[in-house]
């Protein structure tokens, strides 16, 4: 029996290309439609749709909208945006499709034309719930003195939005138990939910020839913003002031963590986000990577990471507890935080820890494996 055809929607998140990659290998993606950085649908055989216009509106709602005295600082934009990609999506909606893979906060109107067909619809959560999500926000942000900007609060109207698509999807796909807690805290039935832990490309992240000791280099890899809890690990580092130790930060800094950063300036090495072709060499010369974020449905850092060869020390608001065997810590716990760094510099087993987390990542967390859990939940619903 050949498989069925679906459409994927994408949406915000580092791992796009896994999932399309998936759909692809198990010959199921009948079209791909992209948001960013402009409006594309593209076939499988090849036929490709854009349109121009889409990339020029959302550009020029986000200029005039970030000029707004106060109201500016905030992220409701996003709403209107996705809103904008989705109508888009409805209109050019394939009529051959079998399925709907959509993206949470990108696909409502979408989700509901596919029900109407009679389409089955599975819904990618890479997120905490919104109210989680929301709830936390709001006490890290008013717990930190930032600086003008509110990346991390979720505007009420794409709450709703997220809400009303996990009630029309068939099946949220979430990354990780953590994030299906958050889901079932807030009222989503268990049965409704399915668990598919990423995978990374074990061939391009390969440990270095040997693990750096001499400096004992912490790096930091991810968006750097409240939510990822870098200002636990500033503190954290400050306080325990490691001779022949340094911690690297890389990533995209928020306008409200300016203010954070600039308290423990010279206490660390702040790199500029990278591409993703050259994370694999920024692994190779690290000692330890180390993920304190307060809230994330995996973190694909850390499986990075691993497969690089490296112990990693990570928050248990993350798909650790899923992929760790040991260095999970609660989050915005600096104490935690600083015990987990200290006994990491201390330790003579690195090199055991490192391995043991490659060999955990060839088990059971490639990209390979990836593929094959997204297909075989499509076959577990007769597609």
């Amino acid at each position: 029996m050949s498989s069925a055809k679906g459409i994927l929607l994408t949406g915000p998140g580092t791992y796009t290309h896994l999932l399309t990659n998936a759909l692809s290998e198990g010959n199921r993606l009948q079209a791909v439609i992209k948001y960013y950085p402009e409006w594309e649908l593209v076939s499988s055989n090849g036929r490709s749709v854009r349109i121009p216009l889409y990339k020029y509106s959302v550009w020029a709602l986000w200029a005039a909208w970030r000029r707004l005295p106060y109201w500016g600082q905030f992220e409701h934009p996003r709403t209107w945006h996705f809103a904008l990609y989705d109508y888009l999506a409805r209109l050019h909606f394939p009529p051959e499709a079998q399925f709907l893979w959509a993206w949470s906060g990108t696909s409502l109107f979408t989700m509901r034309h596919a029900k109407r067909l009679g389409l089955p619809v599975f819904l990618e959560f890479p997120a905490a719930h919104p109210r989680f999500w929301a709830e936390l926000a709001t006490k890290t942000y008013r717990s930190l003195p930032l600086s003008k900007g509110r990346f991390g609060i979720l505007p009420e109207s794409l709450i709703r939005r997220q809400e009303a698509e996990i009630k029309s999807a068939d099946k949220v796909v979430v990354l990780s138990s953590f994030a299906k807690r958050t889901l079932i805290e807030k009222g989503v039935p268990s049965e409704k939910i399915a668990i598919i832990p990423l995978g990374v490309e074990a061939n391009v992240f390969t440990p270095a020839s040997r693990l750096l000791r001499s400096p004992f280099r912490v790096v930091y890899v991810g968006r750097i913003d409240p939510l990822k809890g870098v200002h636990v690990l500033l503190k954290a580092w400050e306080r325990l002031n490691l001779p022949q130790a340094e911690l690297w930060i890389v990533g995209h800094v928020v306008p409200e963590m300016q203010r954070v950063l600039a308290q423990y300036e010279g206490r660390f090495r702040l790199i500029q986000a990278l591409s993703r072709e050259k994370l694999p060499d920024l692994y190779r010369q690290a000692t330890v990577l180390v993920f304190p974020t307060l809230m994330d449905a995996f973190g694909l850092v850390l499986l990075e990471a691993m497969a690089s060869g490296l112990p990693v020390i990570a928050t248990q608001n993350s798909a650790a507890p899923d992929v760790l065997e040991e260095g999970i810590i609660p989050a915005d716990d600096g104490e935690a935080l600083q015990a987990a760094l200290l006994d990491f510099y201390k330790r003579r087993d690195l090199e055991d820890i490192g391995r043991a987390n490659r060999e955990r990542v060839e088990r059971g967390y490639t990209a390979a494996h990836y593929y094959q859990r997204v297909n075989r939940l499509l076959e577990e619903h007769g597609l």
